[in-house]
C-alpha cells in the first residue's frame, strides 16, 4: 500500500511517464501482486465546506483513474466525519460523492472504503453505517471494504465474531483487505492508536486466531504497525508470518 501523493495535503500531481515505467519494470522485477492505494487523509466526503467536499473529491478521483492506469487495485479510503451530527444527516452527500468517484473509476479499479475507530464523528465505526452507504451506491462491483483490525477493536468489535458480524451486516463478499494491526488503545475505546503485532491490547492469541480464519485466506493484508517509530519492519513482516498456520 502506498499514497499516489502526500497523506496530508488534497494536492495531486500526475506522475511523469518515466515514473510510471519504472514502476512497471519494478512490479515485474519483484512479482508485486496487490497493490492499494490509501487516498489522502483529508478528504472527508461529509465536509460541511463545499470547497473542500469538491477538493477532496477531485484528489479522489484522480487517486482512481492512476489505480486504473497503473493497473492498481484502487484506493482505500477513510470516508470523513460528520463532526457530531450523525450519519443520517449526512448519508445523501456522502453517497453522492461516492456515486461521483466510483463513475470516474475505471473498469477492474475498485474503491475500498475502511472502518473507522469511531474518533471525532469518524463515519464507518460500525458495520451498519457502511451497510446503509454501500446498499445505496451504484455499480457495486467497483465497491469493497477494507477492514482494519485495530479499528474494529477500538470501536467495540471483539475480534473473535468480528468477521461473524461483518458478514451478517455487509456480506463478507466485500471484504477486499485487511489492515492488520494491534492497538494501543483498550477495547471500545474509540481511539485509533495503531500497535506492533503482538504489543498491544488485541494481544498475539487473539490475532493468531483472527488471521488463521480460512475466510481470510485469499484476502491480502496490510500492516499499518508503527515499528521503531517509521513504520512496519522485515521484523514485523515476519512475525506476521509466524501467525499463520
Amino acid at each position: 500500500m502506498t499514497f499516489a501523493s502526500s497523506p496530508r495535503s488534497l494536492k495531486f500531481q500526475h506522475p511523469k511517464p518515466a515514473i510510471l515505467e519504472k514502476y512497471a519494470e519494478a512490479r515485474t522485477k519483484y512479482a508485486i501482486k496487490s497493490h492499494f492505494f490509501h487516498a489522502p487523509y483529508l478528504i472527508n466526503l461529509a465536509s460541511d465546506t463545499k470547497t473542500n467536499l469538491r477538493t477532496g473529491l477531485e484528489c479522489l478521483i484522480s487517486y482512481q483513474q492512476l489505480a486504473g492506469e497503473m493497473e492498481v487495485m484502487g484506493s482505500i479510503l477513510h470516508i470523513g466525519s460528520h463532526k457530531g451530527v450523525g450519519l443520517p444527516a449526512k448519508i445523501d452527500q456522502v453517497v453522492r460523492a461516492l456515486n461521483e468517484a466510483l463513475d470516474s473509476t475505471p473498469k477492474g479499479t475498485k474503491l475500498f472504503l475502511e472502518n473507522a475507530a469511531g474518533q471525532s464523528g469518524t463515519i464507518g465505526a460500525t458495520f451498519e453505517e457502511l451497510a446503509q452507504i454501500v446498499d445505496r451506491l451504484g455499480d457495486k462491483s467497483k465497491i469493497g471494504i477494507c477492514l482494519d483490525t485495530q479499528h474494529a477493536f477500538a470501536s467495540g468489535y471483539p475480534l473473535e465474531t468480528v468477521l461473524d458480524k461483518f458478514n451478517k451486516a455487509i456480506g463478507i463478499k466485500y471484504l477486499n483487505v485487511v489492515h492488520f494491526n494491534d492497538s494501543k488503545t483498550e477495547f471500545d475505546s474509540h481511539v485509533d492508536r495503531h500497535d506492533n503485532l503482538g504489543k498491544g491490547k488485541i494481544g498475539k492469541e487473539t490475532l493468531k486466531n483472527f488471521v488463521n480464519d480460512k475466510r481470510l485466506v485469499n484476502i491480502p493484508l496490510i500492516l499499518e504497525v508503527p515499528g521503531a517509530g517509521d513504520g512496519p519492519r522485515k521484523q514485523d513482516i515476519d512475525y506476521l508470518k509466524k501467525l499463520i498456520v
